[in-house]
């Protein structure tokens, strides 16, 4: 088990430094602790041997990259949402509005 869960944390670590921009901490760990519970759970169901607990790990510790872009792109369109929902802003930015204004007046 602590092999798997020791790749898993060395897989997360270099994927969040590798990463370029600003470093989403709190992020990144809630990731890789997920990642590693399910590592963990996945070891102790399967009962597998160093190697194969190598390859979970690490396996584990990859996909955390895929859940944080899914979850991402789903969580900026709800920013999106709620920031347009508020009052007194528009839900179409001006200049986009502007533009189909001008197409409107063309047809």
């Amino acid at each position: 088990m602590i092999v798997g869960l020791l790749a898993c944390f060395m897989v997360r670590l270099f994927i969040t430094f590798d990463t370029p921009g600003p470093k989403r901490w709190v992020l990144d760990s809630i990731i890789t602790g997920l990642a590693m519970l399910i590592t963990a759970v996945w070891i102790v169901e399967h009962q597998v041997d160093l190697f194969a607990a190598l390859g979970t790990g690490g396996g584990a510790g990859a996909v955390g990259t895929g859940i944080i872009t899914f979850f991402q792109r789903r969580g900026q369109n709800a920013i999106d949402a709620l920031d347009a929902a508020l009052p007194g802003k528009s839900v179409v930015p001006p200049e986009i509005t502007a533009a189909l204004r001008k197409l409107d007046k063309i047809d």
